[in-house]
């Protein structure tokens, strides 16, 4: 049986890092995520983590970076996970944030 897990989260950034998405793929094999900021103005700053056990050691896997208003960041991934999880925090101020997120498996 082919399992899909897909969805949408959004938010406002704060003055430290919080997760946007705390993500489960122990059974996904490709994985999608889109991050956007929606403010007009103000950028934001963001990281992932990828997680080989529920709550294990936690590796960098894109390193603190920059989107600025009305970007897009688009992520990838075909390595086994047990969790992903981005994070965001404010960049120039506080920003408006969506997610989506799709991921596929058998």
């Amino acid at each position: 049986m082919w399992k899909i897990d897909r969805g949408s989260k959004s938010g406002a950034t704060t003055a430290v890092y919080t997760d946007a998405l705390d993500w489960c793929t122990t059974e996904l094999a490709e994985k999608t995520i889109l991050l956007k900021n929606n403010d007009s103005s103000a950028s934001l700053k963001y990281r992932l983590y990828g997680y080989a056990g529920k709550t294990g050691i936690a590796i960098e896997i894109i390193a603190e970076n920059t989107l600025l208003a009305g970007e897009i960041a688009e992520m990838h991934y075909q390595r086994q996970w047990h969790r992903l999880v981005l994070q965001v925090t404010n960049g120039s101020g506080e920003a408006d944030y969506q997610v989506d997120y799709e991921g596929q498996g058998a």
